[in-house]
């Protein structure tokens, strides 16, 4: 049976700005995204000014980055290194490579180290003269649709630039493979990737046969919005055991009603703790019976921020906050 009231652990971590995670209603048009929501994605195969400013032969690119635009095939770059993604600064630490940062988001909060970085201010639509002050030789960008000018910007004054999209665990997983090779921490990245995916891969066993409660995680307010498929988040509802019941919506964050969470009566509800605080005190949110029965599970959003290297502490997480019959199954 499911508990009315769980709590997941506490960690030296906290949530990133939403606006580092897909903007729903922008995700195809790739307009600009309102903070708090999802940010647009881009794929690699989209046109881009970036695409002809460098012939990948005579740069020793071997690959595109999200903007289409070709990336180092070694660590020639890295000597001075700007981050303007906190999951790509996370990263790069985790990767051995933190002493080459010179600068960071403001957003940047772990590990603890990054303090020490140099602030530039924002990820989204960043300060590009904050950013050239550092005198960098590569910088890294969130492949949103509002950092294109920054890119092209950067790349005009021979600035190496890498975009890349982190939004899927897959995501995930090729961003820690791009950043081993720009870097030259092949092997560290490769430990990394293995590493979490031995987790979720033990996640996923300890909860393979457990009844899977029906849930609806909440992510924006007005309008409301929930998760729906295509992210990180998503995926780490399945890999802990639970049904999304938004799941049929392909954006990764779904504009919804409350009737419409109403109808389809979820067992669950998932959020951060001031979240939770305003859904039990909102009456319009007391149509929904889980709010009513009080079925609300307290996420500690520090862990499940952002889809970086807590990606694997946050299944664990997760499975144990929906099933604590299976704590000791699990890493």
């Amino acid at each position: 049976m499911f508990s009315r009231f769980t709590v997941l652990p506490a960690h030296d971590v906290r949530r990133m700005v939403r606006d580092l995670i897909v903007c729903a209603v922008v995700l195809a048009s790739g307009s600009a995204c309102t903070p708090g929501r999802d940010e647009g994605a881009v794929s690699s195969a989209q046109p881009s000014p970036l695409a002809g400013a460098a012939d990948p032969e005579a740069t020793g690119a071997i690959a595109l980055d999200d903007f289409g635009a070709p990336m180092p095939s070694d660590a020639q770059y890295a000597e001075r290194v700007v981050s303007l993604s906190p999951a790509l600064t996370e990263i790069a630490f985790a990767i051995g490579r933190g002493a080459r940062l010179v600068g960071r988001t403001s957003w940047d909060d772990r590990p603890a180290a990054v303090r020490a970085v140099a602030d530039v201010g924002p990820g989204i639509r960043p300060n590009v003269e904050a950013v050239l002050a550092t005198q960098p030789t590569l910088v890294l960008l969130y492949a949103s649709p509002d950092n294109r000018a920054a890119a092209e910007a950067l790349a005009r004054v021979g600035v190496r630039v890498v975009a890349l999209r982190t939004v899927t665990i897959a995501d995930f997983r090729r961003s820690a493979q791009v950043l081993g090779r720009v870097l030259g921490s092949d092997r560290e990245a490769t430990v990394l990737v293995d590493s979490i995916d031995a987790t979720l891969n033990a996640v996923r066993a300890a909860v393979r046969d457990v009844r899977r409660p029906r849930v609806v995680w909440p992510s924006w307010d007005a309008p409301v919005m929930v998760v729906g498929n295509g992210s990180y988040e998503a995926e780490l509802l399945d890999i802990a055991g639970a049904t999304n019941v938004f799941a049929d919506r392909a954006e990764p964050v779904a504009t919804v009603t409350l009737e419409e969470i109403a109808a389809r009566d979820p067992d669950l509800l998932l959020a951060g703790p001031d979240r939770v605080k305003r859904l039990r005190e909102s009456t319009p949110w007391q149509a929904v019976r889980a709010v009513r029965d009080q079925r609300l599970v307290v996420l500690d959003t520090a862990v499940i921020g952002r889809p970086g290297v807590a990606i694997g502490m946050s299944a664990v997480a997760l499975a144990r906050a929906l099933h604590p019959d299976r704590a000791s199954a699990l890493p």
